[in-house]
């Protein structure tokens, strides 16, 4: 009998595998442009001086564009996936690229996020302290720290105090400001999940507005201005906000800290903002950053 394994394929297969072939090759050969025209972008970022060149809003909305074009045929997480690697090449292209993570507690999924989310040849390297991480953008050692995006905990669990970077970047004198969440997708399942990790990109770059975006801000109130008064007011702004997180520091008497993630894309001297500050709560704010929305995703 004759061996089946032995068989040559069928002419049709063939003729398909090789449809693949030169689709793969129209595929490297234009991944070979963009990067001749990456490194013409790059060459007039310098020429204007730029020192930071990755354009978060413009990667946002292109990936959101192109998940959108590409329908049901792919999976959302795959284009995310494929573009955020040819983005972060590009981004190695115009400029060095490292990144410092806060990992006090040397979680290893921030590394797995991190690589994911930029690719596994940007330098990552970990430390225990925020103003470890802020000191290595400030020397030039990395151009990007990491942070965790704390959430509220319950009675039952301790309060870690570093989880308070949020605090020491509000007051930074570097001009760091965030511009990116990391995954840049929420599956909707795990919304209500507080261990659920959501990191934060930060660098010394200006502000920029995508499509669809949320801002980071940080107050501080009297102590005796409950979360609810907190809400009300931004209620009554119209702002659509959720707290993140809430401290109060033992070296500093009668004030509260508070982390909240507003919808929108907000700068410190927008009237709304300045309302906020000259509402009953009466709270110090400053705009710690802002981040594209990320892409949802439907588990089913």
């Amino acid at each position: 009998m004759e061996n089946q394994s032995n068989k040559t394929p069928e002419a049709p297969l063939l003729v398909l595998r090789e449809e693949i072939d030169q689709i793969d090759n129209q595929i490297i050969s234009l991944l070979m442009q963009r990067m001749n025209v990456i490194t013409r972008v790059g060459e007039l970022k310098k020429n204007n001086q730029e020192k930071f060149f990755i354009r978060s809003n413009r990667e946002a909305d292109m990936i959101k564009d192109l998940v959108k074009k590409s329908g049901n045929i792919l999976p959302k997480t795959t284009i995310i996936s494929i573009w955020r690697k040819i983005i972060t090449t590009a981004n190695m292209h115009e400029q060095p690229l490292a990144i410092a993570i806060h990992n006090p507690k040397n979680i290893p999924d921030y590394d797995y996020l991190v690589k994911e989310y930029y690719n596994e040849l940007v330098p990552l390297h970990n430390f225990d302290s925020a103003t470890n991480v802020v000191a290595e953008i400030e020397k030039g050692e990395a151009q990007i720290g990491i942070f965790a995006l704390p959430h509220e905990i319950g009675e039952e669990k301790k309060e870690d105090p570093k989880e308070n970077w949020w605090i020491s970047l509000a007051n930074n004198r570097s001009g760091l400001k965030i511009f990116a969440k990391i995954p840049f997708y929420e599956i909707t399942e795990q919304k209500k999940d507080l261990d659920k990790i959501e990191l934060v990109a930060v660098a010394a770059k200006e502000p920029e507005k995508s499509s669809d975006d949320r801002s980071l801000i940080y107050l501080e109130v009297a102590k005796e201005i409950s979360k609810t008064q907190i809400l009300s007011v931004l209620k009554e702004l119209s702002l659509v906000g959720r707290i993140l997180k809430s401290v109060k520091l033992a070296q500093v008497e009668g004030i509260m800290f508070h982390l909240i993630e507003l919808d929108g894309f907000y700068l410190e001297n927008d009237l709304v903002i300045k309302n906020f500050s000259k509402s009953k709560a009466k709270p110090y704010i400053k705009i710690l950053g802002h981040y594209a929305v990320p892409i949802n995703i439907i588990n089913s």
